[in-house]
């Protein structure tokens, strides 16, 4: 009985904590991890310390009703053979003695001698002081069922509190012949005490084991959570692009391995942002990107895009690098063309190739860019503002200025990888790229020419205000291709080009603080 009673304890115990953790589990998602690991500790302590303590409580209380069982056994019989002769006999006085005798054990309420029709024939104790009819109902109801013990409830008469009684009866027997009924009644208080005592001593232990656990728990959460805490910084701080985050700390398990391989990871992602800056500066960032995505797939093909093709280069550059130290030539074109790669990039544009003294630039290509025309002109009208206030410092310190030819067209071209497989590079060509070029080479310095096929776009004519400038004979065509120079954008366009030229002279000054 005993067994059946714990294992249902168990089960409506284990029951129980399931949902709470459930409940629980659903309500701590965004509590750091070892808070969370450090409560279900504590709530797997307090619930086996719940379950065990509850066994050893049963345990304990069976024993105890096993013992009182075993003792009321032991003394009923004992007086039964006790008043046997005295029964028979009829001698009231011996049988009053008896159930006195009996009677005077701490833990018994009460003896009586019971006649076979149920009534009492001499009693001592407690239980049999006071004249209480449902005290001889329940007597004569135990005898008819023929039973040798019984648990009940007696309420007395005179006040006292309700108790829980056991009783034991024994047939008083001679030849086989029942005369009577021997009755011992004990008190279950004495093991209701015990059992409270053990609860409060299990619930002492539990409080104190608890307390332990808590500190312990939050103790082994916060160690178990300190890799994967580092392992969450460390994710954040490659996210933020800190490549060089490394763990310098060194485990032989699981963590270790995991440690180890995200340091692999980040020295990989470090080497790829190097390539990537590093290719950068050969190529666009536009090319760079389009090349690291596709790694696996780097050959040489094109593919034909509707762009826009810039071309600049210095006049009189003959005579100028004849007037100009080698050291000094080369100082000057990295200032033109650092000047010349902003303007461009504030546009959406990329730097194809330089050139000696030139410059190509494209727009509309590798990614798409339907106001590739407009950029390209706006880059233009830039490249002009820039080139212009340079000169005023070069002429301030005694050098000559430098006039940039621009030359504009759009249209179809083929964009890709070309060259060789040992060595390519992305570019773009076609009739709409020689065109530009040949513009660029009919300009006089510090103009800025585009074919007529580009003004008549309504991207460009709506937005960009320009002239008439000469019509030119190519090799190859047939027609003369007329040309327009650009004098400026409108004026709903115009604060386009002051506010991209105050931007990248801020930047200028930023970078000449920093150096």
């Amino acid at each position: 009985m005993v067994v059946i009673t714990n294992a249902t304890i168990g089960t409506r115990l284990l029951t129980r904590v399931t949902r709470i953790w459930e409940k629980i589990s659903e309500k701590a998602q965004g509590t750091p991890l070892a808070y969370k690991l450090s409560f279900f500790i504590t709530l797997l302590v307090v619930s086996c310390m719940l379950l065990l303590g509850s066994i050893i409580v049963q345990q304990q209380a069976g024993q105890l009703r096993s013992q009182l069982s075993e003792q009321g056994q032991t003394l009923v019989q004992l007086m039964a053979q006790s008043t046997r002769e005295p029964l028979l006999a009829g001698d009231k006085l011996a049988l009053d003695a008896t159930t006195s005798s009996f009677s005077n054990n701490g833990s018994v309420l009460g003896t009586a001698i019971i006649s076979l029709d149920g009534n009492i024939i001499s009693k001592a104790g407690v239980l049999h002081k006071e004249n209480n009819p449902l005290t001889h109902k329940f007597i004569s109801e135990t005898i008819s069922e023929s039973g040798t013990s019984t648990t009940w409830k007696w309420q007395p008469l005179t006040g006292l509190r309700r108790q829980t009684v056991m009783s034991f009866i024994e047939p008083v027997t001679y030849q086989n012949v029942i005369a009577g009924y021997a009755m011992v009644s004990f008190s279950e208080s004495g093991l209701e005490h015990s059992t409270r005592q053990a609860v409060q001593a299990i619930s002492g232990a539990t409080l104190l084991i608890i307390a332990l656990s808590i500190g312990m728990a939050f103790i082994l959460g916060r160690r178990i959570t300190q890799p994967i805490d580092k392992l969450v910084e460390a994710s954040r701080a490659i996210g933020n692009g800190e490549y060089t985050f490394r763990f310098k700390e060194r485990r032989t398990d699981e963590l270790g391995v995991l440690m180890q391989a995200f340091n692999e990871m980040a020295e990989g992602m470090l080497e790829k942002s190097l390539v990537k800056n590093a290719l950068s500066r050969y190529v666009s960032p536009g090319v760079a990107r389009q090349i690291l995505s596709n790694l696996d797939d780097v050959s040489l093909s094109g593919k034909r895009i509707e762009g826009s093709v810039l071309f600049a280069d210095i006049a009189g550059f003959t005579q100028l690098s004849e007037q100009t130290s080698p050291e000094d030539l080369v100082r000057m074109l990295n200032r033109y063309f650092t000047l010349i790669t902003c303007a461009c990039s504030v546009n959406h544009g990329i730097v194809d190739k330089y050139m000696g003294d030139g410059v190509m630039l494209v727009f509309g290509a590798p990614e798409a860019d339907r106001d590739h025309a407009f950029h390209a002109v706006s880059c233009a009208l830039l490249i002009q503002k820039l080139v212009a206030s340079e000169n005023l410092k070069r002429e301030e310190q005694g050098l000559s200025p430098v006039k940039l030819r621009i030359g504009i067209n759009t249209g179809t071209m083929l964009a890709g990888n070309m060259g060789s497989c040992d060595r390519m590079e992305y570019t773009v060509v076609g009739d709409t790229v020689n065109l530009a070029s040949r513009l660029c080479g009919i300009t006089n310095g510090e103009q800025i020419v585009i074919s007529r096929e580009m003004y008549m776009r309504d991207d460009v004519k709506n937005r960009v205000l320009a002239g008439e400038y000469q019509s030119i004979r190519l090799r190859g065509i047939s027609k003369p291709v007329n040309t327009y120079q650009v004098e400026q954008l409108t004026a709903d366009y115009q604060e386009i080009i002051d506010r991209q030229f105050e931007e990248i002279c801020l930047s200028e000054t930023d970078n000449l603080h920093e150096a």
